[in-house]
């Protein structure tokens, strides 16, 4: 097969590519989530009612299946709480998060026990609970049920689909994320007859995402010069911040999930850079304290580096949009 020489150029590159860790994931079951978590995803929770019972859990495994007849899948673990609920209920909703919707997200894969109780929320038409401000709604009766390991994958046929404006909360290596056109595949001034900007207006903002986005993808180099993933990253430097949080207060505190913590906090005991104190508080070793302290050091580096050339006159001026712009979006929360 002939490729271009760009294409090969590409080829040759990503072969050139040594991996950051590889194993059985048989045998290293953190590896395997690690590897997933490349695998960028939307947030649903699954809702269930049955007799009077309601159930919900957060989910990134959803999927579509089949236009003809509409099939959606999920797959829910053996050990969940809400497992027997959704085996035998015959019926439940996908809820699709939308980008405000990060502390539902947190809210529903946290151990409250009852979920629904400071939630709005409402009935669907074929008996589901529906979630307010979802970006999609999608009520199912169960299809099919499929055993897979230590999960059941069900698959639902929608009966009725609804969809709402906003933008998708996504998840990616241990994070939420939100979505932003590529810089690469966005249109030119001149697609389409239109004309270059000439103010500020309407392009401000495309640029900070993709501002964020660069200097995120420059700084993950120093996070793996120190044997650091992001997830890793944000634990120790919480744990380090806050010494004593619980796993529960550190999965909030970060905004990750509580497998993708509880991972980090594995990986950085193995490594001995934490211990757990007999009534469960959070404690980093000396080698921690200077992992986190060395991490800290190349992110006041790595600032002076960025920054260094561009006039004060200008810093000042773009610190008092940035601040304009974060003061009235927490104000519209």
């Amino acid at each position: 097969m002939q490729t271009s020489a760009g294409q090969d150029r590409l080829s040759v590159d990503d072969t050139a590519r040594s991996p950051i860790e590889a194993g059985d994931p048989a045998t290293d079951s953190r590896l395997f989530r690690r590897c997933l978590g490349l695998y960028g995803t939307g947030i649903a929770i699954i809702t269930t009612e049955t007799k009077g019972q309601r159930a919900a859990v957060t989910v990134n495994s959803f999927a579509s299946v089949s236009l003809d007849p509409p099939l959606v899948l999920w797959s829910i673990s053996h050990g969940s709480r809400s497992y027997p609920l959704f085996k035998n209920g015959g019926r439940f909703a996908v809820n699709i998060l939308a980008s405000t919707q990060m502390n539902v997200s947190r809210h529903f894969s946290s151990k409250i026990e009852d979920k629904f109780a400071e939630t709005a929320w409402s009935a669907g038409e074929h008996g589901s609970p529906l979630l307010d401000g979802c970006l999609a709604h999608f009520e199912c009766e169960t299809y099919s049920q499929v055993e897979g390991g230590d999960h059941t994958i069900l698959v639902g046929l929608v009966r009725r689909a609804s969809r709402f404006e906003g933008e998708p909360l996504l998840f990616a290596q241990g994070q939420y994320c939100v979505a932003y056109s590529h810089p690469e595949v966005s249109p030119s001034p001149e697609v389409g007859g239109l004309k270059p900007e000439t103010s500020s207006e309407g392009t401000i903002i495309p640029q900070i995402f993709e501002a964020h986005h660069l200097l995120s993808s420059t700084f993950d180099e120093h996070r793996h010069a120190e044997g650091l993933d992001i997830s890793v990253a944000r634990v120790i430097a919480c744990v380090y911040d806050m010494p004593g949080l619980k796993t529960d207060q550190v999965a909030r505190a970060t905004y990750l999930g509580q497998r993708d913590t509880e991972d980090a906090l594995a990986t950085l005991v193995e490594r001995g850079m934490l211990v757990n104190a007999v009534d469960g508080q959070l404690i980093l070793t000396e080698a921690g304290r200077q992992r986190r302290e060395a991490i800290r050091k190349r992110w006041q580096d790595f600032q002076k580096d960025q920054l260094a050339g561009i006039p004060e006159g200008d810093l000042r001026a773009t610190l008092r949009t940035l601040s304009k712009l974060i003061t009235q979006n927490r104000a519209a929360k």
